[in-house]
């Protein structure tokens, strides 16, 4: 059933653009500037019970008008670090070693939907918006050493192929969030990803929160 996930979604932010066509009576005034870049920083907890830190870089473009804002097609990288448990520092990561680090590079593409005019923008107090989603779909290189694998080959003394722990996995992406300023957004957000090949390894799942800035 995994497998039918992905193209599914790739088919529905594909459509977007035409569930969202623009309204000719109002002019669109949000955002102000197309494109524009923004970064993200968050903090998020993934299986099995540990947590992390995301950085993301993200480049959005006008797309179709959502009433008085536009909307926008997102191109996003993120990097992902969970530090490991069994030894090594903070930023041991990719390292091909004996270290259960859970690390990841993303390049994804996707859809923002704009709610309304941001409350900095926005003259009518009843008619607030700022909030949106966005939805993305892409690629990801993932190192992930399984716990389980992991404790059964020391246990068993024997190697640990580390090297069959990095592979390239379909991913997705969702954000949630809300515009509190001319420059910041605050995020939540999930992120998935699932391994090629499973043995030895668990999908990537990633559950977020964190700010966003808007240059």
């Amino acid at each position: 059933m995994k497998r039918y996930l992905l193209p599914g979604f790739i088919a529905m932010v594909i459509a977007m653009p035409a569930m969202t066509q623009n309204n000719p009576a109002v002019q669109a005034e949000f955002p102000g500037k197309s494109p524009r870049l923004a970064a993200a920083i968050q903090g998020y907890f993934t299986y099995p019970g540990r947590f992390g830190v995301s950085v993301d870089g993200k480049l959005m473009f006008r797309a179709n008008a959502n009433k008085e804002v536009y909307n926008e097609f997102v191109i996003t990288g993120k990097a992902t670090h969970t530090p490991s448990i069994n030894g090594g520092n903070f930023f041991s990561a990719f390292d091909g070693k004996k270290y259960n680090n859970i690390s990841s590079l993303t390049a994804l593409a996707g859809y923002r939907i704009n709610f309304g005019l941001p409350r900095h923008l926005s003259t009518n107090i009843d008619a607030i918006g700022g909030g949106f989603i966005e939805l993305n779909a892409g690629a990801s290189y993932t190192h992930h050493i399984d716990d389980y694998y992991y404790e059964t080959s020391v246990n068993n003394e024997t190697p640990v192929a580390y090297k069959t722990k990095r592979t390239w996995a379909p991913s997705f992406s969702g954000v949630a969030g809300y515009s509190v300023s001319k420059h910041l957004d605050i995020i939540v957000s999930y992120t998935g990803a699932w391994p090629a090949h499973s043995k030895g390894k668990v999908l990537l799942s990633l559950a977020g929160a964190g700010i966003q800035y808007n240059f």
